[in-house]
C-alpha cells in the first residue's frame, strides 16, 4: 500500500474576519489505511502569524479516556514552562530588549483597541520548539531548566509536579494497555476521523493578503517506520482592526493641512490645534462608521488603511459641510 493511501487529510482555513486579532485552521485525517495507526502528531511547518495554541479544542470522539489524559496533561505541563520561561527571560532582558518589548507592546495595545480579542503573550519563535514535550526525558529536563528557577512562594512548581506525577500513572498504565512506552502522538481506529484545531495571532496588516499555511502529519503502522504526509492550504487574511481608523486620523489631519494651505490660501497660517482636533477625531469617527463589518451591509464600506485615508481625508477637508449636515439631520 503507498504511503498517500494510509490517511486522508483535509484542511478547512478560517477566513480572518476584521475585528478580531486571531484566525484558526482545523485539519482533519481519517484513517484510510485498513489497520490501526499509533503516534499519530500534526506540526504546523509554516504558518501567517503567531502560533497560540495546540490542539487546546481536540476532537476527542476516537481518543480513549487514557489517551486524552494524558494530552491534556502533557499541554498543562507545556504551558507551565512557558509562563515559568516569561517570567525568567523578563527579569534577565537587557535595556535594548526591554525598550523593543516596550514597543511591541505599545503596538499591540494600540491595536487591541479596535479588536474584538486581546493579545496574547507568546513565546518566542526560537524558543517554541525548545519549550515542547516530545519524550519523557523533555518532561525532566524543562523542570530543571525552567521550572526550578520560579520562586519558592510560587504555585507552578507544585503544579508542575502534581501534573508529572499524574502523567507518569497515566503513562503506566497505557503501557500496561497498548505495550507502548511514552508517546505523545494518539492512536486513530481503522475508518476514523480526528480534527485538529490551530490558532493564531494574524500579523498585524494594513491591506488583505494571501498567505499561505502547511502542517506535517507523522504517524506508524505495525512497524516501527516513521510515515509522513504534509499538506497545504491558501488562507485569506483581512486588514487588521486598526487599520481604517488610524487611516482615517491620518487622512484627517492631511486634509486638515490641504484645506489650510490650498484651499485657504493662507500657506503661513497658524494652526489651530483644536480645529485639527476635531478634525481627528471627525476622521476617527467616520473611518468607524464606514468600516467593513461582516455582520452589517453599509452604503459606503472601507476595509483597509487606503480606504481609511480617503475617508479621513475628506473628513479633513469638508469638517464644516460634514457637521452642518449631521445638525440638520438630527
Amino acid at each position: 500500500m503507498k504511503e498517500s493511501e494510509n490517511i486522508s487529510i483535509n484542511l478547512i482555513p478560517q477566513e480572518y474576519i476584521a475585528g478580531s486579532q486571531e484566525y484558526s485552521v482545523s485539519l482533519n485525517v481519517t484513517n484510510i489505511s485498513g489497520k490501526p495507526i499509533s503516534d499519530l502528531q500534526v506540526f504546523n511547518t509554516l504558518c501567517a502569524g503567531r502560533e497560540l495554541s495546540i490542539n487546546d479544542d481536540l476532537d476527542a470522539t476516537n481518543l480513549t479516556e487514557l489517551e486524552d489524559k494524558k494530552r491534556k496533561l502533557i499541554r498543562e505541563l507545556e504551558r507551565g514552562v512557558e509562563s515559568a520561561y516569561a517570567r525568567k527571560r523578563r527579569k534577565k532582558i537587557t535595556f535594548a530588549e526591554a525598550l523593543a518589548f516596550t514597543l511591541v507592546e505599545t503596538i499591540d495595545v494600540y491595536a487591541s483597541l479596535f479588536s474584538k480579542k486581546k493579545t496574547q503573550p507568546t513565546t518566542p519563535y526560537w524558543a517554541e520548539e525548545a519549550l515542547k514535550i516530545d519524550e519523557w526525558e523533555d518532561v525532566e529536563r524543562l523542570e530543571e531548566e525552567v521550572i526550578s528557577f520560579e520562586p519558592e512562594e510560587s504555585f507552578l512548581p507544585k503544579a508542575y509536579l502534581i501534573n508529572k506525577d499524574k502523567l507518569k500513572r497515566v503513562m503506566d498504565r497505557l503501557e500496561k494497555v497498548q505495550g507502548r512506552e511514552f508517546s505523545k502522538g494518539i492512536s486513530l481506529p481503522v475508518g476514523s476521523t480526528i480534527t485538529f484545531p490551530f490558532s493564531y495571532r494574524a500579523p498585524h496588516l494594513l491591506k488583505s493578503k494571501k498567505m499561505d499555511v502547511s502542517f506535517k502529519a507523522t504517524y506508524k503502522l505495525d512497524d516501527d517506520v516513521v510515515h509522513t504526509r504534509t499538506a497545504t492550504t491558501r488562507v485569506t487574511l483581512l486588514p487588521s482592526a486598526f487599520a481604517v481608523p488610524t487611516g482615517g486620523m491620518i487622512g484627517a489631519v492631511v486634509g486638515f493641512i490641504i484645506k489650510q494651505t490650498l484651499i485657504s490660501g493662507n500657506a503661513d497660517a497658524i494652526i489651530n490645534w483644536a480645529v485639527l482636533s476635531g478634525s481627528v477625531a471627525l476622521g476617527l469617527v467616520i473611518s468607524l462608521l464606514a468600516s467593513r463589518k461582516p455582520e452589517t451591509t453599509k452604503a459606503i464600506t472601507v476595509e483597509d488603511f487606503t480606504g481609511g485615508l480617503i475617508i479621513g481625508v475628506l473628513a479633513g477637508l469638508y469638517s464644516e459641510t460634514i457637521l452642518n449636515k449631521i445638525q440638520s439631520l438630527l
